[in-house]
């Protein structure tokens, strides 16, 4: 009997596999398709939150402090708290998903103070970290991912190059899709809550235009320009995201008879949603 649960128990030890971490669900899209099965992946951001003012809970912790790497992406919590961890987790391999990419500086106007009221002066240090957005830039991290992953886990280096080089294939395509799906707009400006999609516009030649001024809802008056702007435009459907508050948008909506329609800059099921997004924006723009 003891030998059999002793079996047991190795197989399970030979079964364990190593777990990492990265802090929204876009990243484990990216490091399932270069890891296969080879890892767990534990996402930090709970679905339907907001980036920008989520605080790390104890059970947070537990997961981080197994895992062997965590892929930073350069939110403001992770520069809150990158520091604690290489103190308190040394055996934590914190990699930055996002080296080699040219970060966006943001709206100044609309971006950069964003004061969440958690008594903390919130700021990407002027930089706009939605990144992940733009399938060419995914490329880069996608490379920083296989690095990182190669180093850490050598005997499956060849099956994470097979499955990188096939992911930089799809991403060259899904790029193209969305090229395609956006070139003939007529309007290239549209509007949505939080400005998240700075870089994907910047790719497709689009002007997003937030709703959000400094990370909060706009007051009476900037909401009195924003419908004049829109009216004026002719735009016809606001953008939100879930996570955000939705009330500023009802009103643009209700005061320039424009329809609102969801997207999600954070799902797990990335590419459609790109697409699906690339699809909004060619039907109502």
């Amino acid at each position: 009997m003891k030998k059999i649960i002793l079996l047991c128990f190795s197989f399970l030890i030979l079964q364990a596999k190593p777990l990492i971490s990265v802090s929204i669900a876009p990243q484990a899209f990216f490091v399932k398709k270069i890891a296969a099965n080879t890892l767990n992946i534990n996402i930090i951001l709970p679905p339907n939150s907001n980036e920008h003012n989520f605080e790390f809970k104890p059970s947070t912790m537990k997961d981080l402090e197994k895992s062997d790497i965590y892929f930073t992406i350069g939110l403001e919590f992770e520069k809150v708290f990158i520091d604690k961890f290489k103190q308190n987790f040394p055996k934590l391999q914190v990699v930055n998903i996002q080296k080699n990419i040219t970060l966006l500086e943001t709206d100044d106007e609309h971006e950069h103070l964003h004061d969440h009221s958690h008594g903390h002066e919130h700021s990407h240090e002027h930089f706009d970290p939605h990144t992940w957005l733009d399938p060419i830039l995914v490329q880069t991290m996608a490379l920083n991912i296989y690095d990182a992953l190669s180093q850490k886990y050598p005997q499956n280096k060849n099956l994470y190059k097979q499955n990188l080089d096939q992911f930089l294939k799809e991403l060259n395509s899904l790029n193209l899709q969305i090229a395609s799906k956006l070139e003939k707009l007529k309007n290239k400006e549209f509007v949505v809550y939080h400005p998240s999609w700075t870089y994907f516009a910047k790719r497709y030649n689009l002007i997003q235009i937030p709703v959000e001024i400094l990370g909060k809802e706009p007051k009476s008056k900037d909401l009195q320009n924003l419908i004049t702007l829109i009216k004026n435009k002719n735009i016809k459907v606001i953008f939100v995201q879930s996570g955000f508050p939705e009330n500023a948008a009802k009103t643009l909506a209700k005061e320039c008879d424009a329809q609102i329609y969801k997207i999600d800059h954070l799902s797990y099921d990335w590419e459609n949603e790109l697409l699906k997004t690339a699809d909004a924006f060619s039907k109502n723009l």
